[in-house]
């Protein structure tokens, strides 16, 4: 199930997308393999469709290589990819509306299994060891919860209940920071879970919605706080947050409002540069960057004048990527920006490109 305000975008909206293209390289019948290094798409694929797929790019080359899970086992990944992450030589795809994490090879996609039960409408993973690993869901009820799951025998072994709607998750040490967004509904508060022990040992309040964390260089949390949805207000208007929380006393040691003030629009895709000193996000068909230093968050002047579904950033080439996910009906594009936002190439891709994860 995705955030309201995406669930928005694939039913409302409806823009030409095709302009401005350049340098488009995609191969749809190669498989290249192994799939070793690179950037991995991860493209959501249309709701209740059954069709989310992923795309790889040859960082060398810029080739594109579509369906590369198709490819390999002849079948769709399921409904509606989430994210992606790799643990000990296997590759996790969180496959929200299919309730599972499909497993697959992490150099072939091969699929090697699943895991389907505990897992209802599953968002992010999180590894803390190559045998256990912690997945936010957002469950059927008013509250949410994170999974503990064995990966060895590929099993949910404990349900820890935060707030509503834990969507990103963070590992500082032992600790790990959950951002619990409210789902379909409005929460305000980043759970902290011990590691070692399986228990929830602090709730932090915060803005509200919070769905995305990164952290700087001095090793504090940044929080992206989205505000509550502007069609939930009468007038149009909320207060969307960054929130620096030091990561060792768990306390809030800076807050800064977007914009200064209430602003019309949510701000989404919290990512964060290679030295962790630039914060970026998106907002109303734009993206905007911050310095950790800064003391306001100006949004006057974007970086990146387009709609991004999603945001990346490659530390290995200080490459930001953007997924456009267009319709929602046809293929989406990748661009790829220099750090200070000119414009490098645009790749073809799959259906509804929402992130990024880079090998």
């Amino acid at each position: 199930m995705l955030l309201p305000n995406r669930l928005l975008h694939q039913a409302l909206l409806a823009i030409t997308f095709l302009g401005g293209l350049t340098a488009c390289k995609v191969d749809t019948d190669v498989v290249v393999e192994p799939y070793e290094s690179g950037i991995l798409v991860i493209e959501e694929g249309a709701f209740q469709k059954g069709n989310a797929s992923i795309s790889y790019i040859n960082r060398q080359t810029s080739q594109v290589t579509t369906e590369i899970f198709k490819k390999v086992n002849n079948r769709a990944i399921g409904d509606v990819l989430q994210s992606y992450v790799e643990i000990a030589g296997k590759g996790y795809l969180v496959v929200n509306n299919s309730n599972k994490v499909e497993i697959v090879d992490a150099n072939t996609f091969k699929s090697t299994g699943t895991i389907e039960s505990g897992l209802e409408q599953c968002r992010y993973m999180v590894p803390v060891s190559k045998d256990k690993a912690f997945v936010s869901c957002w469950g059927n009820s008013a509250k949410g919860s994170v999974a503990v799951v064995d990966l060895a025998n590929r099993v949910v072994v404990k349900q820890l209940t935060t707030g509503a709607g834990p969507e990103g998750m963070l590992l500082k040490g032992t600790d790990l920071f959950v951002a619990n967004s409210g789902g379909f509904d409005v929460d305000n508060t980043v759970s902290v879970i011990n590691t070692q022990t399986d228990a929830v040992i602090t709730t932090i309040p915060v803005g509200d919605v919070p769905t995305q964390l990164v952290m700087d260089r001095n090793q504090d949390i940044w929080v992206l706080c989205s505000g509550k949805p502007t069609w939930s207000s009468t007038d149009g208007l909320t207060k969307a947050e960054l929130i620096r929380i030091n990561a060792t006393t768990k306390q809030i040691v800076g807050r800064i409002t977007i914009g200064g003030k209430h602003i019309n629009g949510n701000p989404d895709n919290l990512v964060i540069n290679g030295d962790g000193t630039i914060l970026y996000f998106t907002l109303n068909n734009a993206v905007y960057s911050m310095a950790i230093s800064a003391t306001v968050a100006s949004i006057d002047a974007p970086l990146i004048r387009k709609n991004l579904y999603g945001l990346g950033y490659d530390n290995a080439t200080n490459t930001l990527y953007g997924a456009y996910a267009g319709n929602f009906t046809q293929t989406g594009y990748v661009f790829r920006y220099r750090s200070g936002g000119q414009l490098i190439d645009s790749l073809r891709v799959g259906l509804i490109p929402s992130g990024f994860y880079f090998k």
